[in-house]
């Protein structure tokens, strides 16, 4: 009889030991509910929707206007919920457009903050380029007369930005800066500089080549840049000097009278006093 009480009085106790968990869990669920719903009006409360796009930046040739209807299809969302990342990227499309740096404003504005591109070069006779080799207009382009052209009768715009920046930067021990760059149907390279000398590179082998050309103009050839009309770099272990017309002619008439100064000096007879 004993035995069987405690029996009786274990399965009791189980029982309220069972019901208390499945009460704890009620009460658990419950308020987990009661939280994510409070958590969920206080979401839509925040998330209002957007009022207002500020737009700022200095800017030479984008308007913040145009950068404003870039965005006006694309902002959707409230102030939580809007895809920053997205619309950074619509922005980051433009060729204008270098950077872009988004961030949220309380309690309903998008500060926008664009930083412009540059225009690196002129691209044929109208064109302009940015770093990336995208094409810019530039409808008033009157003072950047300046900028260094490229050329092309095969290459991408990229392509020539890309060997562009490759070739300033391998003349930079030089001084010599590019004023044209040009790549003919055959792929052969064309360096025109501001002083007028111009360097053909030919196809192939362009950083190779520029660091010769560098060695020569560093061991004396430089004293010589206004006399030099074009310098081929398409040997194989050296490079050839075409001398400007009126620098040969110089040279030409200095070789004659040392000549002449020689014979007449020879010729001459002693005087005897």
């Amino acid at each position: 009889m004993a035995k069987a009480n405690r029996h009786q009085d274990q399965g009791s106790g189980s029982m309220l030991e069972t019901a208390g968990n499945q009460l704890a869990r009620i009460v658990l669920v419950s308020v987990m509910a009661l939280v994510g719903y409070g958590g969920s009006l206080l979401y839509k409360q925040i998330d209002k929707p957007l009022t207002n796009v500020m737009i700022g930046g200095d800017f030479t040739y984008l308007q913040p206007a145009e950068l404003s209807q870039l965005l006006a299809g694309e902002v959707e969302g409230g102030f939580l919920s809007v895809d920053l990342a997205a619309l950074r990227q619509v922005l980051r499309e433009h060729p204008w457009v270098r950077d872009v740096s988004i961030g949220r404003e309380w309690p309903s504005m998008l500060k926008v903050e664009v930083t412009e591109e540059v225009p690196i070069a002129r691209w044929g006779q109208k064109g302009f380029l940015n770093r990336l080799g995208e094409e810019l207009i530039i409808e008033n382009n009157s003072h950047l007369s300046a900028l260094p052209v490229l050329r092309a009768d095969t290459a991408s715009s990229r392509e020539m930005m890309v060997n562009y920046q490759l070739m300033a930067e391998l003349l930079v021990p030089t001084g010599l800066k590019i004023a044209e760059l040009r790549r003919d149907s055959l792929g052969v390279w064309y360096v025109d500089t501001a002083p007028g000398l111009r360097m053909v590179i030919g196809r192939d082998q362009i950083s190779e080549k520029i660091r010769r050309f560098n060695l020569v103009w560093a061991a004396g050839l430089n004293k010589y840049v206004k006399n030099i009309a074009a310098v081929d770099l398409r040997y194989p272990n050296g490079l050839a000097v075409a001398w400007r017309e009126t620098a040969l002619a110089i040279q030409q008439n200095r070789r004659q009278k040392n000549s002449e100064d020689s014979s007449q000096t020879s010729n001459a007879n002693p005087v005897q006093a």
